[in-house]
């Protein structure tokens, strides 16, 4: 009877943190489609297209998530971009099927590695200072003072962080891509594995339109949705400034999880 006991009692802690953790899941699901939806009526209002406050954030947090983070993510392609090249081509010439060269630079390099490498790195690169400005705001009162003056905190502190990730996510995905199929072709050339012409035309003959347009969705998406969720983060942290580092590590890993299961639904639906 006592061994009954203890198993029911084991039952109901596993039950209580499953309920717990649902609702937590469905309480985040419910504020970051709240937050959504409040952002974009924002956004297709253009009100904001007028207003130099919220352009001149927009600008310097595109030069803070953006040009900042160029060399970097150069120094990333002719890594890690360069060295998938160089093996692509490698596999493909090993098996003798040089036309494999263009799929798989697409499929791997373009539609799957770029777009997540970049998304990954403006992350690390500028989630947990987003996450810290908007926490500082929100113990600071500062969003309060806005909704007292009749200012939208949407438009202010939410929407150009936004528009700055999707934009520079998009723009430095294409720099990785060109960074390393042209440096990787001319390591293939010098290697004398393949000449470069004919490793240009082999990635031309594989290059397909659908790829391309995976590339600039995921480049734009990823990082707009992360912004979003370190921005849902940051507004959590209320009259204490000693929950930013909580939500900062919340906001970087949620945003993680939330790329590596939105690539996996991609590639279920994109493949169907």
């Amino acid at each position: 009877m006592g061994m009954l006991q203890t198993h029911i009692g084991q039952w109901h802690r596993r039950a209580d943190r499953v309920g717990l953790f649902s609702l937590q899941a469905l309480q985040g699901l419910q504020r970051f489609s709240r937050l959504f939806v409040a952002v974009a009526r924002v956004f297709l209002r253009m009100r904001w297209v007028s207003r130099p406050a919220v352009m001149n954030v927009v600008i310097r947090q595109v030069y803070f998530t953006g040009v900042q983070s160029l060399p970097w993510v150069i120094v990333i392609a002719l890594g890690v971009g360069v060295l998938a090249v160089y093996n692509i081509v490698d596999f493909a010439r090993r098996i003798q099927d040089l036309s494999l060269i263009g799929s798989l630079m697409n499929g791997v390099l373009v539609q799957e590695m770029a777009p997540f490498l970049v998304a990954i790195f403006l992350l690390a690169r500028s989630g947990v200072a987003v996450v810290t400005e908007v926490g500082h705001m929100q113990s600071r009162g500062e969003d309060s003072l806005l909704l007292s003056l009749g200012v939208s905190p949407y438009e202010y502190l939410y929407l150009p962080r936004i528009i700055a990730f999707s934009l520079c996510g998009l723009v430095l995905t294409f720099v990785f891509v060109v960074v390393s199929i042209w440096v990787g072709g001319l390591v293939v050339s010098w290697t004398y594995t393949l000449n470069f012409s004919e490793f240009l035309f082999e990635v031309q003959r594989g290059t397909d339109l659908k790829e391309l347009i995976a590339m600039i969705v995921k480049g734009m998406l990823y990082p707009m949705l992360s912004c979003m969720m370190l921005l849902d983060q940051g507004s959590r942290v209320g009259n204490d400034p000693n929950q930013i580092p909580v939500r900062a590590t919340y906001g970087v890993l949620g945003a993680l999880l939330l790329m590596l299961f939105l690539d996996v639904v991609w590639v279920l639906i994109w493949n169907l």
